[in-house]
């Protein structure tokens, strides 16, 4: 049983804060040169940020609050592979949401008068589809490739590896953005920004002098953008919130607790 929306409101709420702060933080020691910690730091406000996004989906009852996904929120590729997802997300426009709401109860209205006809119709014993008054639909919503390889690995792979079964692999999303996060790529260079790694000839790794000006901003930049709230009435996440019950839908539920 999923916690009380209550409950997971607070603990969202907590989460952006601390996603803030450590961004503000970032962005502190970014004026002061020290690109390699406001990197690293940045980061870490981009998984929290991806964290809370985690959270929002099982408030709207998209993700199911199950123990391999309660571990999830744990796994810094996974929460990297949400970022992602997030990021594909449209931010909510407070400066038109008057407009959105009433473009979107327009839509509703457009719809349940359809509906209407359609029944009307029915009552008077016609069955058929009436091919002048076609069923209004919005745009379809296609997943980009790397977000759909992001929600792809996420469930098929590391939910998967936290309830202890075989992970499922495709061709599909062996390459690609979303393959190299969820191969670490955003974790090493989050652990070279604090630590000087020695490799095996005793040579210097990777280290946080590597750390330039230039991907400390991206990172930054990142950040601010999956601090933004997305917007919950966009097609996008409605087609989120249909697709990801659907791929959760064949979990096997062990006694994994």
């Amino acid at each position: 049983m999923p916690p009380k929306a209550e409950v997971l409101s607070k603990s969202i709420d907590a989460v952006i804060a601390n996603g803030k702060m450590l961004l503000g933080d970032a962005e502190l020691l970014f004026g002061w040169d020290r690109f390699s910690t406001a990197l690293a730091l940045s980061v870490l406000a981009q998984e929290e940020f991806s964290k809370a996004f985690l959270l929002r989906l099982v408030l709207d009852e998209a993700l199911p609050w199950l123990p391999e996904v309660q571990r999830s929120m744990a796994s810094h590729q996974c929460k990297h592979l949400l970022a992602l997802v997030l990021e594909w997300l449209p931010i909510f426009d407070w400066d038109n949401r008057v407009e959105r709401t009433e473009r979107h109860q327009a839509q509703h209205n457009q719809w349940m008068a359809w509906s209407q006809r359609r029944l009307d119709r029915y009552e008077q014993g016609n069955l058929l589809s009436d091919p002048n008054d076609p069923e209004p639909i919005e745009p379809e919503v296609f997943f980009p490739p790397d977000v759909a390889d992001a929600l792809n690995i996420y469930r098929h792979e590391l939910i998967e590896r936290f309830g202890f079964r075989e992970p499922w692999k495709d061709d599909d999303w062996s390459t690609g953005k979303a393959r190299k996060l969820a191969d670490g790529l955003l974790e090493r260079k989050k652990q070279s920004a604090f630590y000087v790694d020695i490799t095996k000839t005793g040579e210097l790794g990777l280290h946080p002098g590597r750390v330039t000006r230039e991907e400390t901003l991206e990172a930054i930049e990142r950040a601010k953008r999956l601090s933004e709230n997305p917007d919950e009435f966009c097609g996008e996440y409605k087609k989120l919130k249909e697709t990801i019950p659907l791929v959760f839908s064949n979990l096997k539920r062990g006694d994994v607790e």
